[in-house]
């Protein structure tokens, strides 16, 4: 089961934690508890009266680690057998006391997916990823991986493309095209069009105004955008179409403001999306994965 493939994994990342020897009070019992797999202790760490003198990053880490003990429990009792969502309601709260962290994201966003919310999970994975590459609350022992940034990207991009309104392609903070050092040169964008046409639905427009303010936040020099089409249609009608789309959206752009270079490639429906789970969706929701831009970030 992908699910509980992806929630082992993000349980598999949490490695021993040896607090600074400076470290506050709660930050240190934190960390002592965590690696012995005691979930109170590490809640009565988190006390204000074992944070006094503590700074805000580390009372902020030490109640990051008290949800990341919720969490083991909870990916220990999935790889029992129990179901994920019957513990969706305390690994909520978690992380709504802890800010995070992004494993409890990750799993979060698997629950709403499993569900078919798509647009609360792309939400989910989005901030999971964001979270990820938040470098001072998410330090390296509690890092995710490469192929696991990864993953997060394209199951929110996924959901993006499968949510029934449009889904910002930022959660929090700035936009970015590279998290903790891994580049994520491709995104695909849900911007929709009036069927058969190049022309934007009020959804699309609001789509293609989120991409202009992703672009204005990461800054890049040169962009592609890349058209795809589902397969209904001639394939010479919808490499057409798919380049008219593409090239509606790159005059959008430009004139919103984006100052960098910006090339339009149609790709008709040769290259179909390819989803985590395709047979999570029914045919149509698989044509509407396929109607999507690519934008591919330039060096």
């Amino acid at each position: 089961m992908v699910q509980l493939r992806a929630f082992l994994l993000a349980s598999a990342v949490l490695a021993v934690f040896t607090a600074p020897v400076m470290a506050c009070d709660g930050l240190r019992l934190a960390s002592e508890a965590l690696n012995r797999a005691d979930e109170a202790g590490t809640k009565v760490a988190a006390d204000p009266v074992n944070m006094k003198g503590c700074s805000a990053t580390e009372i902020a880490l030490t109640r990051r680690i008290a949800a990341l003990a919720t969490f083991n429990r909870v990916a220990a009792a999935v790889g029992q057998g129990a179901k994920l969502e019957t513990f969706e309601a305390e690994l909520t709260a978690a992380s709504r006391d802890a800010g995070g962290p992004w494993q409890i994201l990750d799993a979060l966003g698997d629950i709403k997916r499993e569900r078919k919310d798509y647009d609360a999970a792309a939400t989910s994975y989005q901030q999971a990823l964001e979270d990820a590459a938040n470098e001072e609350l998410t330090p390296d022992w509690m890092a995710p991986d490469k192929a696991y940034i990864e993953r997060l990207d394209r199951l929110a991009s996924e959901m993006r493309l499968a949510a029934t309104k449009p889904v910002k392609l930022v959660a929090r903070g700035a936009c970015k095209f590279s998290y903790r050092g891994v580049s994520i040169r491709k995104k695909a964008t849900p911007v929709r069009y009036v069927f058969g046409t190049a022309e934007f639905t009020p959804e699309g427009l609001e789509s293609a105004r989120d991409l202009f303010e992703c672009l204005k936040s990461a800054k890049p020099a040169a962009i592609t955008l890349i058209g795809h089409t589902d397969p209904v249609g001639t394939p010479e009608a919808n490499m057409a179409l798919s380049l008219a789309r593409a090239k509606a959206l790159a005059q959008y752009l430009v004139d919103a403001g984006y100052p960098g270079t910006c090339t339009v490639v149609g790709r008709g429906e040769d290259e179909p999306f390819k989803p985590d789970d395709p047979t999570a969706y029914s045919e149509e929701m698989l044509h509407q994965l396929d109607r999507r831009v690519d934008v591919d970030v330039g060096k």
